[in-house]
């Protein structure tokens, strides 16, 4: 698999002479379009007026405050008399895509980056450093952003429709969240390590508390959401409350979980139709380097803990496993975002088309092979089978974050939702995967520890 690739992504203007379009950003006034001469005639009113009464109950919210108005209270909102009049354009970029390009910051794509190394820009919006990443393996599900706060900064307040879950990767500080007056704020102290989420449509900041530069990671839903409604304003500036997912307790990102559900086995043939993870319901995890974690059975002596947070549809989990041993090979749906926290190891990945044997069938020319380590992000392609071996000196540990394999909240669609889970057994896998494993092992001095138990059937 290639590494990624930087690309500055242009978008496209489109002339369409039955239409006057007009872009905008999310802090724009926008004055009142006239009819785009597209009126539907059996309706009687025209695009323009249609959005408008969709958003009729939709107020603007509170301007994000600015660095040393912590206090101040948001603005009244103000009511919503703007039109979205934007001109056909055929094989156009996405609403999203437009969005990356108005960021104005680098955007990596391809298979798998180093989160720790990829250069940052101003982050204008922000107020920060940053980057996205948007690597194959999302199918256009989910994003990521890295984020830098140099010592004594802080970035701008903001809230936001879609769901944001953030790993600290270094430095420390803290995390304000309010939902409508800043006086009601609460305040999370972090350090490296830490995982939590925005909870959504919330007014958060995240402030360098610290000596040293804080570089933080964050998964998002955003192209679903802004792909979807391609409206800045219901994005970014809405006041709807989603009082279950954030109510504003003083004890909301408090280290102790809530409740913990252990493991129920599921059935392994010939698919998972019953059973689930290990759960911990906590909105905070103060270091996923150290995180308690419990048997998993995706591999062998591997343990891990999904973690139920902010009431969110993306997946979140950490999982471990030993050195000299790799996880079963299996596929799932998009957006599975894995960020290596410790431990080195490789990776292999092929297309599900080609089968569970594609060394004995010949199709090894398709089978992707990539080394990891700490720091390390990778997305899955959709529908690839993959599986990871610990081919270092020292236990494999890595977060997952994204993903819609949630066994709380499943999506009705299978496109990226996937209870039934597909995967190879031991007893299963092309026998060639085995033995790639145990020379990979023996070129480094390594110890091939898969119990040959594992491997027969029955």
């Amino acid at each position: 698999m290639d590494h990624s690739k930087h690309h500055h992504r242009d978008g496209h203007e489109h002339d369409d002479h039955e239409y006057d379009g007009h872009e905008h950003t999310h802090d724009e006034h926008h004055s009142h379009g006239e009819p785009t001469g597209n009126a539907i005639e059996k309706i009687g009113f025209t695009r323009s007026q249609f959005l408008r009464m969709c958003l009729a109950g939709v107020a603007a919210g509170a301007v994000a405050p600015s660095v040393g108005a912590q206090t101040q209270a948001p603005k009244a909102s103000r009511p919503r008399t703007d039109s979205y009049d934007d001109p056909l354009a055929f094989n156009g970029p996405s609403a999203y895509r437009q969005f990356l390009k108005k960021e104005g910051i680098p955007v990596y794509e391809g298979g798998f980056i180093d989160v720790n190394k990829l250069e940052l820009k101003p982050w204008k919006r922000v107020g920060a450093l940053g980057a996205y990443i948007f690597l194959e393996g999302t199918a256009g599900t989910v994003d990521a952003w890295v984020c830098e706060i140099p010592p004594g900064s802080q970035t701008n307040a903001e809230r936001h429709i879609f769901e944001e879950q953030v790993l600290v990767l270094s430095g420390k500080g803290r995390t304000q969240v309010w939902q409508r007056d800043p006086s009601d704020m609460i305040t999370l102290e972090w350090e490296k390590g830490a995982v939590f989420p925005s909870p959504l449509n919330t007014w958060h900041r995240h402030i360098n508390t610290g000596q040293d530069p804080v570089r933080m990671v964050a998964i998002t839903n955003a192209p679903l959401l802004i792909d979807m409604f391609r409206h800045p304003d219901f994005i970014f500036d809405n006041d709807y409350v989603f009082t279950e997912r954030f109510d504003g307790r003083k004890d909301y990102f408090s280290a102790k979980p809530a409740a913990f559900y252990p493991t129920v086995p599921r059935q392994r043939r010939p698919v998972y139709v019953q059973g689930h993870h290990s759960y911990t319901v906590v909105n905070y995890a103060p270091n996923v380097w150290k995180s308690e974690l419990h048997p998993a059975g995706q591999g062998v002596e591997d343990y891990d803990t999904h973690y139920a947070m902010a009431r969110n549809t993306m997946a979140l989990h950490v999982e471990q496993f030993p050195t000299g041993t790799y996880e079963r090979c299996h596929r799932h749906g998009p957006g599975s975002t894995i960020i290596l926290l410790d431990g080195s190891g490789f990776s292999m990945m092929w297309p599900h088309e080609i089968g569970t044997t594609p060394f004995k069938d010949g199709k090894q020319q398709q089978v992707k092979q990539f080394d990891w380590k700490e720091g390390t992000l990778v997305v899955p392609p959709l529908q690839w089978f993959h599986q990871h071996f610990n081919s270092g000196k020292t236990p494999a540990r890595f977060v997952k974050l994204g993903g819609w394999n949630n066994d709380l909240y499943p999506f009705t669609t299978t496109l990226v939702s996937d209870p039934g889970r597909t995967e190879i057994d031991y007893p299963d896998e092309d026998p060639r995967v085995r033995q790639i494993f145990a020379e990979r092992l023996a070129a480094t001095g390594g110890q091939f520890k898969m119990p040959e138990s594992v491997f027969k059937k029955g």
